[in-house]
């Protein structure tokens, strides 16, 4: 019986899945690349390395949800311009749904000013694979004789397809303006911008496309105290959820050798018309280095089956040195 939930599940997801959203993260501000292609090379250092984990469901699945991504992205000096190039790869596995998807993607930005304003635009492109392990049995591979599927039996579905693959592009934009001391900024990124297809069986699925909005910026509250209130909307066909909140951070005493600040702050998940978690997050601030850990709280129609629990992410980004200068010193002979 179980199995057989189990390959019900796995045909929802095909089913429906040109109407479910993409992978997403509750730390989406520490995910650069797979939040907007703009976030390419837009950093202070000379490159970046940035890596989140993901693990949910694990209180209503045997075999947790794991999601993890690790990106790598520079900032580039050509023909006088500001570009940024970077790549990430992606790993999901849904678990005992036995459903995994695979993304490889290379971003290319170009950051510039026009007037007070600063604006980075940038593209992807990439390879996407998604797979169901083929140990998953069928209705007709039950065995009346012993009371359980037989992996040996026949699955007679000769048009259902273990593997679909393709191409997929995806674009964006930050635009960001200085207010005496606060600098807001606003994100834009559409993602499958080539409507890829995705075919299981012997329906095709275009993708739709997935629209993303993110508002974001850091307010000095006083010597030691900061806070980063966010907001992010994504809508994919007929799914859409946002998630908006702040984390309050502490300056650390400039003698302190290993972190320069520390942060918390809860945020919160709607889903549609409804609130589908409560977001809390701690880390760490160093010079080149951030540190994330935060637990999504489930609180939607699945807390009766979830007891609360929802999800836990880990994130790390290592920003290198700036070794660009700034300001640029014209040596004169001294007499």
């Amino acid at each position: 019986m179980v199995k057989k939930l189990r390959i019900l599940f796995i045909l929802s997801i095909i089913t429906f899945s040109s109407y479910a959203q993409d992978i997403h993260f509750s730390q989406f501000y520490y995910s650069p690349l797979t939040l907007n292609p703009a976030n390419t090379g837009r950093f202070d250092g000379d490159w970046r390395l940035s890596n989140i984990f993901r693990t949910q469901w694990g209180a209503v699945s045997k075999e947790p949800y794991n999601t993890i991504s690790v990106g790598l992205d520079k900032r580039l000096k050509l023909f006088g311009r500001n570009f940024g190039a970077g790549i990430y790869f992606l790993n999901d596995n849904s678990g005992s749904a036995d459903l995994t998807a695979n993304k490889i993607m290379i971003s290319l930005a170009y950051q510039t000013r026009y007037n007070d304003y600063k604006i980075s635009g940038g593209i992807q492109l990439g390879f996407v694979n998604k797979k169901f392990n083929s140990k998953v049995t069928y209705p007709s591979q039950y065995d009346r004789s012993i009371g359980e599927f037989n992996p040996d039996f026949a699955n007679n579905e000769n048009d259902l397809n273990e593997s679909t693959s393709y191409l997929d592009v995806n674009a964006g934009i930050i635009v960001s303006r200085k207010f005496g001391k606060i600098e807001p900024e606003f994100g834009y990124s559409l993602f499958h911008v080539s409507n890829p297809t995705e075919q299981f069986g012997t329906q095709k699925n275009k993708l739709p496309l997935r629209h993303i909005i993110h508002v974001g910026t850091k307010i000095d509250l006083s010597k030691k105290f900061f806070a980063k209130p966010r907001i992010l909307y994504m809508n994919h066909k007929r799914a859409a959820d946002m998630i908006w909140g702040v984390n309050f951070g502490y300056n650390l005493p400039q003698n302190n050798y290993y972190a320069k600040s520390i942060f918390f702050g809860p945020h919160i998940r709607t889903v549609l018309s409804q609130t589908d978690a409560i977001i809390f997050a701690v880390g760490l601030n160093f010079t080149n280095m951030d540190i994330g850990v935060s637990y999504d709280v489930n609180i939607s129609s699945l807390t009766p089956a979830t007891s609360h629990r929802g999800a836990l992410e880990i994130t790390l980004i290592y920003r290198s040195k700036n070794t660009t200068a700034k300001k640029i010193a014209i040596p004169c002979d001294r007499f």
